[in-house]
């Protein structure tokens, strides 16, 4: 019972104050007595205005369409004593010389005693057009109707002939509408003069709040929900800016939760992320920089139970929480196959296998996987059309390394090639995902793989970290103003 009080008196409440709103709602009242009959009374005019001209228009059509068929029968009389040939070139050649923008649907027909000659010059000839000539030629408006399409003919007559000339009503429709359309914008010229003197006053009566509004609501839309307004002495303007307080609240209060799950989702993956990596054979430095507070970015250095060493670097297809959730099912997925599997290509087949089982159709993913054994200087590498990786040689060679199959995700059967090379102590292999090369300038300009290949080869007396370290200042020199719009994840491996 309590509650139902409660309600209606809140709901009293909330109609006592629209009744106020609408009550002190003088400019809408005036807008509307002012404004609302000038234009239904401007609309009725036109209407007539416009019917008025039509109707003209198709008068002067007809008696110029009359005048024209008048023209023809002296020529089509004289022409016909050589034969209906004659006739039929004739009114032929008439139609084709008149101009289809200016003369739309134009045609001729004769009616001689023998029989009816249409012109072919258009290809508009047929028994219906015909009987629509006639019916026009009965009828005291000269108009008939074919296929949809209204024509307005003249006819002329003699003791053997009757000439008609048809013409489709479309262009003198065109021509009234560009004529009313002219009128409109005349009268919509002087219209708004005088509604401009008319609202001008009332204009001024909320111009001044609504831009206070305007910039408070803009300030919300960049975040800043702890702006409020103050009062307005406006009961329409005073009443929006309690609902904007209102709604900036929520929005305070909804940001502040959305940035503690995504504080928990940032901690939960930088917790996926390796840690503490320990081998007196191998020496990794890396750099993860999601594009949000998460990302779709992902890589792992797991010790293999044969000795070796796996690195995997893959990028999920978007950023954000999405990918962030197919990243964290990714390295689940390789955490099992590892158990069992070692080659760098039958783990992408696991891998694949599972992952195509478990994700939705549109998502697949890059990755990179190589195998390391220390003990005898060797790497194993396949790709799953990922970026390319780089093998700089103790002698300072630099070799590129592509992709060895599909992305993981699009065939359940895909297979991948697997590659083998010789490494030695000071050899390095940089990888990294597209986020890295893909970077742009405010230049539209994109960052690309030559210049990884150049900041690496012009790196190799730095150690690791002073190359990871390298390479993150030049991409973010080369990006400047311009925002981050992807993952960048680079690792760097040297056998020590």
């Amino acid at each position: 019972m309590l509650k139902s009080n409660a309600f209606a008196s809140q709901t009293d409440s909330y109609k006592s104050s629209q009744s106020k709103v609408f009550s002190r709602s003088i400019r809408t009242q005036l807008l509307f007595a002012v404004n609302l009959p000038l234009v239904v009374l401007v609309t009725v005019f036109l209407v007539y205005d416009y019917n008025r001209m039509m109707g003209e228009r198709v008068i002067d059509m007809h008696l110029a369409l009359e005048e024209e068929a008048k023209t023809l029968l002296p020529a089509i009389t004289r022409l016909s004593k050589g034969g209906t040939h004659d006739v039929q070139q004739y009114i032929d050649s008439v139609c084709e010389q008149m101009q289809t923008e200016k003369s739309p649907g134009h045609h001729i027909a004769v009616q001689t005693p023998s029989e009816t000659l249409q012109a072919t010059s258009h290809g508009r000839e047929s028994p219906e057009m015909l009987a629509a000539l006639h019916r026009a030629g009965d009828s005291s408006t000269g108009r008939a109707s074919i296929s949809n399409q209204e024509f307005v003919v003249g006819t002329a007559k003699s003791n053997k002939f009757i000439v008609y000339v048809a013409e489709r009503l479309s262009n003198v429709k065109h021509r009234v509408r560009q004529a009313a359309i002219r009128r409109l914008s005349g009268i919509l010229i002087a219209f708004v003069s005088v509604a401009l003197l008319v609202n001008i006053l009332l204009l001024r009566a909320v111009t001044h709040p609504v831009q206070k509004l305007v910039a408070t609501v803009q300030q919300i839309g960049r975040g800043l929900f702890d702006v409020k307004f103050d009062s307005f002495n406006n009961a329409e303007m005073d009443y929006l800016a309690t609902e904007i307080n209102t709604m900036s609240q929520s929005l305070a209060s909804a940001d502040r939760n959305r940035k503690m799950q995504m504080a928990k989702a940032r901690e939960i993956q930088q917790n996926l992320l390796p840690k503490n990596i320990s081998s007196v054979s191998l020496r990794i430095a890396q750099l993860f920089e999601p594009a949000e507070d998460i990302g779709g970015d992902f890589y792992d250095i797991l010790s293999l139970h044969d000795g070796s060493w796996l690195i995997c670097v893959a990028d999920v297809t978007g950023h954000g929480i999405p990918a962030a959730m197919s990243a964290a099912m990714l390295k689940t997925v390789l955490l099992q196959a590892v158990e069992t599997q070692v080659s760098p290509a039958t783990l992408l087949d696991v891998v694949n296998r599972r992952f195509v089982a478990v994700s939705l159709m549109e998502d697949f993913v890059s990755m990179t996987l190589i195998r390391v054994e220390p003990s005898v200087g060797q790497f194993q590498y396949a790709s799953a059309g990922h970026e390319p990786a780089w093998l700089a040689s103790s002698e300072g060679v630099l070799q590129e390394l592509t992709s060895t199959g599909l992305l993981v995700g699009i065939d359940e059967y895909a297979t991948w090639e697997e590659v083998d090379f010789l490494a030695s102590t000071g050899t390095r292999l940089l990888l990294v995902t597209d986020g890295l090369s893909e970077t742009f300038n405010s230049q539209g300009e994109m960052f690309g793989r030559a210049r990884i290949a150049q900041l690496f080869n012009e790196s190799r007396k730095l150690t690791i970290e002073q190359t990871i370290q390298r390479i993150d200042e030049a991409v973010r020199d080369f990006r400047g103003i311009a925002s981050q719009q992807d993952d960048v994840t680079v690792v760097l491996v040297e056998m020590s």
